[in-house]
């Protein structure tokens, strides 16, 4: 066997075993089960990406996000930095957004949507892989490496007609031997998307009550851009 040969076979046989210890779907979503059955609450670092397809524009975004669940709903307190500091508030039927440099606030009223909005905040976190099969037809979309770490791609497409008008597809990235997501996309018909990266995460942290509370000024000024 000549030295070239040798290479080439070596490679072949790494690519193999490589492949023999790829994660399958069904151990991946045993996983996220589990943690799912197990989530109380979350905080995790994040980096939101949303890329509009018509202007080829990318805005980005750093931040936190805090996530628990109450009596059936989820309570949400996602805190923007970068570029421009902002809050989104998430409490049951109720969205809030709160922009501390105008002094304002925007109040959305989501109680249609409670159901939808609770799958999709949860989605990776808090969603028992039954729920998920209830609304999306789940692939395998293989392993790959995500900032150096080993993962599993999952391919989620909406069953509903109603949510493909908004969502065509969410693609999701499990790190081996884990449950949460590192990343979450999800691509709309329109070519846009919108893509979250994870770090720091943890599971079921020991947080205050008032970690997930929106505490505005006495003099905000209030908005319900649905009236």
């Amino acid at each position: 066997m000549t030295f070239s040969s040798l290479t080439r076979f070596a490679a072949l046989s790494l690519l193999s075993g490589t492949l023999l210890q790829a994660e399958s779907m069904t151990d991946v979503l045993a996983r996220m089960d589990r943690a799912g059955g197990e989530f109380r609450s979350l905080s995790a670092t994040m980096k939101r990406i949303h890329y509009t397809a018509v202007l080829s524009e990318t805005e980005m975004m750093d931040g936190t996000v805090r996530l628990k669940r109450v009596k059936g709903s989820t309570v949400g307190v996602i805190e923007f930095k970068q570029p421009e500091t902002r809050t989104v508030f998430i409490n049951g039927k109720s969205v809030q957004i709160f922009y501390p440099k105008a002094n304002m606030v925007e109040i959305y009223d989501a109680s249609k949507y409670t159901s939808s909005m609770d799958q999709i905040i949860l989605l990776g976190f808090g969603t028992s892989s039954t729920e998920l099969k209830k609304s999306y037809d789940i692939k395998d979309g293989g392993s790959q490496k995500l900032n150096a770490t080993d993962s599993t791609r999952l391919e989620l497409t909406p069953k509903s007609a109603e949510l493909k008008k908004l969502i065509t597809k969410i693609e999701m990235w499990i790190p081996e031997g884990q449950s949460n997501p590192l990343r979450v996309k999800f691509s709309e018909p329109s070519r846009n998307f919108e893509q979250v990266d994870y770090s720091d995460i943890k599971a079921n942290p020991a947080l205050p009550d008032s970690a997930f509370e929106l505490k505005l000024p006495a003099n905000v000024k209030k908005i319900f851009p649905q009236k």
